[in-house]
């Protein structure tokens, strides 16, 4: 009877980056691969390099969003609506795929805007595009002035003359101390 159960068999998938066969079968999800958006399959290490790539195309942008969905926000949505609402933005309104991303990571997670409401979609973006994209530019702006500041001080701080305390011949001569011999 044990024999008749039966085992799961899945087809090997690619990851999306170096193009190698994941076997699902041997292989464990979250250790040796990621699926972070439904049949969209990476090596660990790929997906984590890809993530924090310091540049990204717009393609990659697209990406990212369904990754931000699916693996930060944790919401179920409709692909399909996503995809469609994406392209809409993108040639109607002129927006980014960058500015789609961060514009939907200031609307639920730091505005903690209400997914539910959203239908499964990304219809909020072009209510909140304009502020998000505000809110960005001037974080950026106070992070170059920090850094521009932190940057400033070492620089002041190198030219600093540097001053040379030299001690005098009777601080270095020891004190003599009384010895019992002088008793």
């Amino acid at each position: 009877m044990e024999e008749t159960k039966k085992k799961t068999r899945f087809n090997p998938v690619k990851c999306r980056i170096c193009g190698r066969l994941i076997d699902r079968n041997t292989e464990i999800e979250g250790e040796d691969w990621i699926m972070p958006s439904k049949n969209w399959f990476y090596c660990k290490e790929c997906y984590q390099n890809w993530k924090s790539a310091d540049t990204h195309t717009d393609e990659d942008w697209a990406a990212l969003i369904y990754d931000f969905l699916a693996r930060d926000l944790k919401v179920s949505y409709d692909y399909y609506m996503c995809e469609a609402q994406r392209k809409k933005f993108i040639t109607q309104h002129h927006f980014t795929n960058k500015g789609i991303y961060f514009t939907l990571k200031y609307f639920y997670e730091l505005k903690q805007g209400d997914w539910s409401k959203g239908n499964g979609g990304i219809g909020i973006v072009p209510y909140v595009y304009k502020e998000a994209t505000g809110f960005w530019t001037d974080m950026e702006a106070k992070k170059r002035g920090i850094m521009n500041a932190i940057e400033q001080q070492i620089r002041e701080r190198a030219m600093r003359p540097i001053k040379e305390i030299k001690k005098g011949a009777e601080q270095k001569a020891q004190k003599e101390r009384w010895s019992l011999d002088n008793l």
